[in-house]
C-alpha cells in the first residue's frame, strides 16, 4: 500500500505542477512536509539575470523514456553542483541589506520555466530540475512494471524515500530563493535563509549521487559515476 501511495501521490504532483504553471501563482513557497511538497510546484515570471549552464543531457518535459530519466537525474546533480560553487553569485545581499536577484538561481532550480510549446522544451533540456519528479516516476513505473533487465536489482524503497527528500529539498530551495526577496532589508533573517538554502542545496547533492549509486549497483544502462 505504501508503494501504491507513493505512487499515486508522485502523479498528482505531475498534474499539480502543470496547473501551477499555468496559472503563475506570485506568492512565495511554504512546505510542512516532503509529501506535502510533492503536490505541487509555484512559480513566478521575471527577468533573468544568471543564466544557468547548459548539460550534456537532458529530456524534454513529460518524457517516459528510462534512458532520458536517467540522464535527467544526473545532470540534476551537477546542476545542484553549479549552484553550490557559484554560491555567492546567488546569495548577494546589497549595501542596503536586501536580496540580490535570486532569478539565475531559480532558473537552475526549476522553478522559473515557460510554460508550453518548444521554449518549454528547450528549458527543460537546459535545466534537468525541472520536473524532476516526472524523471523519477518513469523510473519507478519502469521498475514496477519489470521493464528493465535491472528491475529487480533496483532498492525500490530506498529509491522511493530519496525521490520524495529530493523534489522536496528543490522545491523548498526555490522557495527559499523566491521567499528572500520580500525579507525585511538589514536582518539576519536574510542570512538565515541563504543558509538553510545552502544546506538544501548540499543535502541535494548526496541525495542524488545516493540515487545514482542505486542505479549503478543495479546494473541501469548509461550510468555514469
Amino acid at each position: 500500500m505504501a508503494t501504491i501511495a507513493f505512487f499515486l501521490c508522485l502523479l498528482a504532483s505531475i498534474s499539480a505542477a502543470a496547473l501551477a504553471f499555468s496559472t503563475q501563482s506570485t506568492q512565495p513557497l511554504a512546505y510542512c512536509n516532503r509529501r506535502q511538497a510533492l503536490l505541487g510546484i509555484v512559480t513566478t515570471t521575471s527577468c533573468t539575470v544568471l543564466t544557468p549552464p547548459s548539460p550534456a543531457l537532458a529530456r524534454a518535459p513529460g518524457s517516459t523514456d528510462v534512458s532520458e530519466a536517467i540522464s535527467q537525474i544526473q545532470d540534476a546533480s551537477q546542476s545542484l553542483r553549479t549552484l553550490l560553487n557559484d554560491w555567492a553569485l546567488y546569495s548577494v545581499i546589497d549595501a542596503e541589506g536586501r536580496a540580490g536577484s535570486t532569478d539565475g538561481a531559480r532558473r537552475i532550480l526549476g522553478g522559473i520555466a515557460p510554460q508550453a510549446g518548444s521554449a518549454a522544451i528547450e528549458a527543460a533540456k537546459n535545466t534537468p530540475l525541472y520536473r524532476i519528479d516526472v524523471a523519477f516516476v518513469t523510473v519507478r513505473k519502469a521498475v514496477l512494471e519489470g521493464d528493465e533487465a535491472w528491475a529487480d536489482n533496483l532498492d525500490l524503497d530506498k529509491f522511493e524515500d530519496l525521490a520524495e527528500k529530493i523534489v522536496y529539498g528543490v522545491q523548498k530551495a526555490d522557495g527559499n530563493f523566491y521567499g528572500v526577496l520580500f525579507a525585511q532589508k538589514g536582518t539576519s533573517m536574510i542570512e538565515a535563509i541563504f543558509t538553510e538554502t545552502k544546506m538544501l542545496v548540499k543535502e541535494g547533492i548526496d541525495d542524488l549521487d545516493e540515487i545514482v549509486g542505486l542505479l549503478k549497483d543495479a546494473g541501469a544502462s548509461g550510468v555514469i559515476i
